[in-house]
């Protein structure tokens, strides 16, 4: 990544919340004028946070899970010892970093109760992956492979349906992305030139649905105790086969 996209990326979440000085945004909106990575990111950033403030009305009428109440609490706690006991950089930190967990926790509560929710985050991710983390589109990988990284490297026995002529899709990779409070396997793969992702949630079972997110198609499906999530271009024509054989061989 070029150093000024890297400086316009750590600015993004502030464009997107409409919160950046007027000459900060002049200089964001003048980069993504001439960056289309970069212009992407900044669609998924703004798209997410439209999911999220079409759920916040609705999650405020909700009761905050008990679970979630008492660990907040206990965080809360954790940091005010913190802050007796320690001095210095200590204490920010510590806070900063409760922060982070709080909002994780809340961010997952929030996803496990909206589909739509879960589908703008995982699109998110399968943009920034393709974006900053392509693979060698030249060179498939070896599903075999895939399965034994994911596994040694980050702890995840997952089945990776592997490349197939027949339906013109190729494994490019196999990496890890945080979802709510845990992780999630992400494959990538690509078909006619167009770009397509398999995150496998372990160990959840969600709802089927079908639907749009932040201009691509997202499907979800449970099987076997795992929640998989197909993410493919909005126009699927020419990445149907692709699409089809990839639903049909996740488990």
């Amino acid at each position: 990544m070029k150093p000024n996209c890297r400086r316009i990326c750590d600015l993004l979440t502030q464009y997107a919340d409409g919160t950046l000085a007027t000459a900060e945004r002049a200089e964001v909106q003048h980069h993504l004028d001439a960056c289309p990575p970069c212009r992407r990111m900044a669609s998924q950033q703004c798209g997410a946070r439209q999911v999220l403030r079409a759920c916040a009305a609705r999650l405020r009428s909700e009761p905050v899970p008990a679970d979630l109440r008492s660990r907040c609490e206990a965080l809360s706690c954790a940091s005010t010892l913190s802050r007796r006991g320690l001095r210095g950089l200590v204490v920010p930190l510590s806070i900063a970093a409760t922060l982070i967990v709080l909002t994780g926790l809340l961010f997952s509560a929030i996803t496990r109760r909206s589909e739509a929710l879960l589908a703008a985050q995982l699109t998110a991710d399968h943009v920034k992956c393709f974006v900053f983390f392509r693979p060698d589109t030249s060179q498939r990988m070896d599903a075999a492979r895939a399965q034994q990284l994911l596994a040694t490297r980050f702890g995840l026995d997952v089945h990776v349906p592997p490349s197939s002529d027949k339906a013109a899709v190729d494994l490019l990779g196999a990496r890890q992305c945080l979802y709510a409070d845990g992780r999630v396997a992400h494959l990538m793969y690509e078909s006619n030139g167009h770009d397509v992702s398999l995150f496998i949630l372990e160990g959840e079972v969600r709802p089927s649905a079908e639907l749009n997110a932040l201009g691509h198609h997202t499907r979800i499906w449970s099987r076997g105790g795992n929640t998989f999530v197909l993410v493919s271009p909005s126009a699927e024509e020419q990445v149907a086969s692709a699409v089809s054989y990839v639903q049909q061989e996740a488990r």
